[in-house]
């Protein structure tokens, strides 16, 4: 059964996508050797902006209401989301959703007016749930029915959060939230922990956070991630940080290559594989 990590922050331009794009391609990496559900991944973009998909190059296909992952929240009962699932382009065992930008919208207003709206992801996503090892969703920058469709069917919630005080500044609104989905819809929901990001560490106000930080979540504080020209420019060429800087030679769990920015994602996903329990056998 896959571990389902949701990537949520409240606000914008935290890092969420670039987390989760890298999360699932370096998890996609580590696993790549395993055979069947156990080395594959499935990377679920839930921000209507698409940026998720885009980054793992899947591009902006012709998508409608009825053929993407909006049609999974909308239409009761949903379409079979095994017709669904595409492979993504760098990483053969990395597979996504696809979906579009006015579909995505549409479904976010929508929502609100139909049945079990809170669910409807969690149960769309339940026949596929043993095919994967991982199931990462990446999550808009706002509260609504989108961001709780994708905490409702996560096991774990990963947080990246801005080495800024504005990026700080909804954490606890976020907390009530999750409390609210424990409460009502799933029980054994966790916080994996913080991620800071966008971190420049020569500024004062990024040690202060983080200090901050470390006082708030001292058991939940996960090691940086740095600014990185890497990281914006893999973006901005439709790719992962593993594709865009590979090392010269990969190595069973070697994702890393000499680019800082591949050796903190790897990290993250070593982390997540002990937690998962999964290290010995990826």
């Amino acid at each position: 059964m896959a571990v389902t990590i949701t990537i949520a922050n409240e606000k914008g331009g935290v890092g969420k996508t670039t987390t989760a794009v890298n999360l699932a391609a370096g998890l996609a990496l580590r696993l790549s050797h395993n055979e069947g559900a156990a080395g594959r991944v499935l990377l679920v973009d839930m921000d209507p902006q698409g940026h998720a998909l885009l980054a793992t190059a899947f591009g902006t296909p012709a998508v409608d209401s009825r053929t993407g992952l909006a049609s999974l929240l909308m239409e009761s009962p949903p379409p079979s989301v095994q017709r669904l699932i595409q492979r993504a382009e760098y990483h053969p065992n990395l597979f996504v959703i696809p979906s579009s930008r006015p579909s995505m919208v549409e479904a976010a207003r929508l929502l609100p007016t139909l049945m079990a709206n809170e669910t409807r992801l969690n149960r769309a996503l339940a026949p596929v749930a043993d095919q994967f090892a991982f199931i990462v969703i990446d999550t808009p920058p706002t509260t609504g029915d989108l961001l709780v469709n994708a905490l409702v069917a996560a096991d774990l919630v990963l947080i990246p959060v801005e080495t800024s005080y504005l990026g700080v500044s909804g954490l606890r609104e976020l907390q009530k939230t999750i409390d609210l989905v424990r409460l009502h819809f799933r029980p054994t929901i966790e916080i994996l922990g913080y991620l800071p990001t966008l971190t420049e560490e020569q500024r004062s106000e990024a040690q202060e956070i983080l200090v901050e930080l470390k006082k708030r979540y001292p058991d939940l504080l996960l090691p940086a991630i740095h600014k990185s020209s890497d990281l914006a420019y893999a973006h901005s060429s439709h790719m992962d940080v593993f594709t865009y800087r590979p090392p010269r030679s990969r190595r069973g769990d070697q994702i890393a290559s000499s680019s800082r920015a591949t050796q903190e994602y790897a990290d993250l996903v070593e982390r997540i594989l002990v937690r998962a329990g999964l290290a010995d056998t990826a």
